[in-house]
């Protein structure tokens, strides 16, 4: 090898030992950044140093769609949990979930919550206890502060006593969370004209755990929303019955749109604009039905939006107009 082949060769190789250099510094300082970033979201609390969550929002990361409400807004996002529940109202101040989904939905929903900014609970409502509704909720609730935990009062021979629910309740003990039974008729409110209601369970002799469902309606201003778990027929005739208002903007379809939920009585007085499914986009029930779209669309229902076809679903209400958000924008027709 000539001399000058030497020098080229050694000069390739100091370039190439520059590089590696040059890489190794910058993935040095990646890591100490996220380590700095991760050590003041747990530990430091440095007033004007932006959270993890925000870094990797600016490069394109985190759950989408991330939604930052301007002054006076509310939102409701429904999280993608496959064949689950899990919704989250955010306003000013209040941060309330209601469902967690499934145990293996927990990365998801967290995800989800801390992405969205959300750093605390002030109330979590589990709908009913059904895994796909409660199951990732005891990991919830150990990685944020909760001021309340709400969950529907069962007959003895109707708690379903497994691991799943120990660890919840477990949970909730441990950490000395504030818990107690829904009160239908309950109201919180949430700030200047935003309010939740608790509308049921009503009664306290049903034969299926679904229609022990809560059922909650959030109002902001002229804007409605109605929250019914796996709410079936026959609890809903009792809210019809009873002279319960329910007129509602956007309705979450009860039960992942089970052709034995959102009877046609119930929906003539839910009259929604929007429905929205949470459900899987690979599921043997079918959800949602025909039958259910066919209903919602004889009452007036102009659309529809599901999590198997949109992902995260956020919906801003101002007090006059909602606008909506989606993960991904496939719409999800309705039966005619």
């Amino acid at each position: 090898m000539s001399i000058e082949e030497r020098a080229k060769r050694k000069s390739r190789l100091k370039r190439k030992q520059l590089v590696m250099l040059v890489k190794d510094i910058v993935m040095f300082i990646i890591c100490v950044s996220g380590l700095f970033f991760l050590l003041n979201d747990l530990f430091f609390h440095i007033a004007g140093v932006p959270s993890s969550q925000d870094v990797v929002r600016l490069f394109g990361g985190g759950a989408k769609p991330y939604v930052k409400l301007n002054d006076g807004e509310v939102s409701v996002s429904f999280i993608d949990v496959g064949q689950g529940d899990c919704q989250l109202i955010r306003t000013d101040r209040y941060n309330i979930l209601i469902d967690s989904g499934d145990i293996d939905c927990e990365n998801e929903v967290i995800g989800f919550l801390k992405y969205s900014g959300v750093d605390h609970l002030d109330i979590v409502i589990a709908s009913h206890p059904h895994t796909d509704h409660y199951g990732a909720m005891y990991r919830v609730l150990s990685n944020f502060d909760v001021g309340l935990f709400i969950m529907p009062e069962l007959p003895e021979d109707k708690i379903p006593y497994g691991i799943t629910y120990e660890r919840l309740l477990n949970v909730i003990d441990d950490r000395k969370i504030p818990a107690r039974y829904a009160s239908a008729g309950e109201r919180f409110f949430l700030g200047e004209d935003c309010y939740l209601d608790i509308l049921s369970p009503q009664y306290y002799d049903y034969k299926d755990i679904n229609d022990f469902s809560i059922t909650a309606k959030l109002v902001h201003k002229d804007n409605s929303f109605l929250f019914t778990g796996d709410l079936q027929k026959f609890s809903e005739l009792d809210l019809v019955e009873n002279g319960t208002d329910l007129d509602v903007d956007v309705l979450k379809v009860g039960h992942h749109g089970s052709a034995g939920a959102s009877c046609e009585e119930f929906l003539d007085e839910v009259t929604p604009e929007i429905a929205v499914f949470n459900v899987s986009e690979y599921n043997f029930y079918r959800h949602p039905r025909v039958e259910v779209l066919e209903r919602l669309e004889k009452v007036g229902c102009k659309t529809t939006y599901s999590t198997a076809n949109n992902g995260n679903i956020v919906i801003v209400s101002d007090g006059e107009n909602l606008r909506v958000e989606v993960e991904k924008a496939e719409a999800l027709m309705l039966a005619g």
